[in-house]
C-alpha cells in the first residue's frame, strides 16, 4: 500500500532531521560558548574569517546555525560585516562535511554508535567531555538511523506512479531540479537534509548525478531562508548580512551552472560509486564560489555597501 509506505518515508525523515537537529543543537551547547569566542575574535582579513566559518560549521554541523550566529554578532556589533562575509563563505564550503560523512555507508554503525551513547551516559564513572558527548553522537545514531531506513523506503516507492512523476519531474530540466532542491530546503530548513535525501536517492539508483548535483545547489540556495528570517527585526547591518548571504549563493549557483559540463566529469573522476560522486561534487561546486569571490569580497562588499556601520 502505498499511504503505509509513504507514512514509514515520513517517519524516517522525520527521524533524520530529528537526529541532525538534536546532533547540531547538542554540538551547539557543548561548543556553543568557545565557537561564538572563535567567530566574534576572526580576523579581519577574508582567509581567516573564511577559516573561521569553515572550522565553526564543521564543528557544529550546521551552517545555518553558523550563519546565524554571524547575523547575530554583527547585529551586536561584535562582529564587523567583512569579517562576516568571509565567516559566511567559510561556512558554505564547511556544511559540504556533511555530505561527506553521509555519503559512505555508515548506516549499519548506527545502533553501535546509540549503545555507545548510551553507555556515555548512564555508566557512573563517565565524567566531564566524554559524558557531554553522548548527545550529539546519538543526535548522529539516529540521524544515520532515518537515513538507512529512508533509504529503504524510497527504493520501494520507485513502484508507484506518483514517485516516479515526482523523480521525474526534478530530472527533466534543470531549473525543475533548482526548484526542487529550493523548496525542499526551504520547507526543512536544512540543505543537509536534502542533501542526505539526494544520496539516499543517489544510493538506490534512483537519481543520475546530474539530476543529483542540481537539487543539491538549488538547496544550498533555498537554506538561505533561514538567516533571511533571522535577520527580521534586526539592524540593517545584519539584514544586509542575510542578504549577503542569499546573493553569495546565488552568484555561486550561477558560477556552478557555467561550470556545470566541468563539475560533472571532475566528480566521476573524484570516486568510483554515485553518492561518493555527489558529495565531492557539492564539495568542489562550494570550493569554486570560494575561490573565485572569496579574493573580491572587499570590493563586492565595498560595491554593496556593506561596509558601513548602518543602515
Amino acid at each position: 500500500m502505498p499511504g503505509l509506505e509513504l507514512l514509514q518515508a515520513a517517519f524516517f525523515l522525520l527521524l533524520f532531521l530529528a537526529g541532525l537537529h538534536w546532533m547540531s543543537r547538542a554540538l551547539a551547547r557543548t561548543a556553543g560558548p568557545s565557537t561564538k569566542k572563535l567567530l566574534s575574535r576572526a580576523a579581519g582579513n577574508p582567509w581567516c574569517g573564511f577559516g573561521t566559518g569553515f572550522l565553526a560549521t564543521a564543528l557544529l554541523q550546521s551552517s545555518s546555525l553558523t550563519t546565524v550566529m554571524v547575523v547575530g554578532l554583527i547585529n551586536a556589533r561584535v562582529m564587523t560585516m567583512a569579517q562576516g562575509c568571509g565567516v559566511i563563505i567559510g561556512a558554505n564550503v564547511g556544511t559540504t562535511i556533511t555530505g561527506q560523512l553521509l555519503s559512505f555507508d555508515l548506516h549499519r554503525l548506527a545502533w553501535p554508535f546509540l549503545g555507545l551513547a548510551l553507555l556515555m551516559r548512564l555508566l557512573p564513572r563517565v565524567k566531564g567531555n566524554i559524558r557531554r558527548a553522548a548527545a550529539p553522537l546519538a543526535g548522529f545514531a539516529f540521524l544515520l538511523l532515518g537515513l538507512g531506513g529512508l533509504t529503504g523506503t524510497l527504493a520501494s516507492l520507485q513502484r508507484f506512479a506518483f514517485f516516479g512523476k515526482a523523480l521525474y519531474f526534478a530530472a527533466a530540466a534543470p531549473w525543475k531540479g533548482l526548484l526542487a532542491g529550493i523548496a525542499a530546503a526551504a520547507a526543512l530548513q536544512s540543505s543537509s537534509a536534502v542533501v542526505g535525501i539526494a544520496l539516499g536517492l543517489a544510493r538506490e539508483g534512483l537519481i543520475t548525478l546530474p539530476a543529483g548535483v542540481i537539487m543539491v545547489i538549488g538547496a544550498d540556495l533555498g537554506t538561505c531562508s533561514t538567516a533571511l528570517l533571522a535577520s527580521i527585526g534586526m539592524e540593517a547591518t545584519a539584514r544586509r548580512a542575510a542578504w549577503f548571504h542569499f546573493f553569495y549563493n546565488l552568484i555561486s549557483l550561477i558560477l556552478a551552472l557555467s561550470f556545470y559540463p566541468y563539475l560533472i566529469k571532475l566528480a566521476v573522476i573524484s570516486a568510483g560509486t554515485l553518492p561518493r560522486r555527489l558529495a565531492n561534487a557539492h564539495l568542489l561546486y562550494n570550493l569554486l564560489g570560494a575561490a573565485i569571490l572569496l579574493p573580491l569580497l572587499t570590493p563586492l562588499a565595498r560595491f554593496a555597501g556593506l561596509r558601513g556601520k548602518g543602515g
